[in-house]
């Protein structure tokens, strides 16, 4: 993001975030066709699935409340550039606009990174290859900055592994989704201090 995109309206911000989020799960589901991938078969909707999304979501916000509550050497590098950039970013938002970028950048997302990639790399290299590629992959997309990256790669081996252990993406799904939603929420707490690190750093 750069400083002009802080000019941008509510409309806009949230039209950027959901076309750049659905793009990414068009891009996974033409991707999956031309290789044989069968992306949205990856997505079977269970209690358990949701359920582990769910504490998925809560183990994503410990790692994150960590960081704010130490946030020294990059940890704290990383929190002032949040701060200075994303939050501008969606400031303006609405609390309904940021569950729409959320449910948007989890599917999306998802489809791709752990859809796509992590799902097709595990037919030719095993799973476990395939979980740290996606995951670094994951991080380069969020590369803005170092600091960025490697906590998003982190992110990313968490979603994986919930992939490898309920056998579809469900659980990924819920846990990105609600994690950004609840940190874009806690980003953009008017009067607030709470200066999180989203899954949306790109858009």
């Amino acid at each position: 993001m750069s400083a002009s995109a802080v000019s941008l309206t509510r409309r806009q911000v949230l039209l950027l975030a959901v076309l750049v989020e659905a793009g990414l799960g068009l891009l996974a589901l033409g991707l999956g066709w031309v290789f044989r991938l069968p992306v949205t078969g990856w997505i079977r909707p269970d209690v358990m699935g949701m359920t582990l999304g769910l504490l998925g979501v809560l183990v994503l916000l410990g790692i994150l409340l960590l960081c704010r509550r130490f946030p020294v050497g990059p940890v704290g590098r990383l929190m002032r550039f949040v701060d200075a950039t994303v939050k501008p970013f969606f400031r303006e938002c609405r609390p309904v606009d940021l569950l729409v970028v959320a449910l948007f950048a989890g599917v999306g997302e998802e489809l791709l990174f752990r859809g796509l990639i992590q799902g097709g790399l595990a037919r030719w290299w095993g799973e476990w290859p395939a979980l740290g590629v996606a995951s670094v992959v994951f991080g380069l997309a969020h590369c803005m900055t170092c600091g960025y990256a490697v906590f998003a790669t982190v992110l990313g081996l968490l979603l994986g592994w919930l992939v490898l252990m309920t056998g579809d993406l469900t659980a990924a799904i819920v846990a990105h989704a609600g994690y950004d939603f609840v940190a874009l929420l806690l980003l953009t707490k008017k009067g607030g201090q709470d200066e999180v690190p989203g899954l949306e750093g790109r858009d």
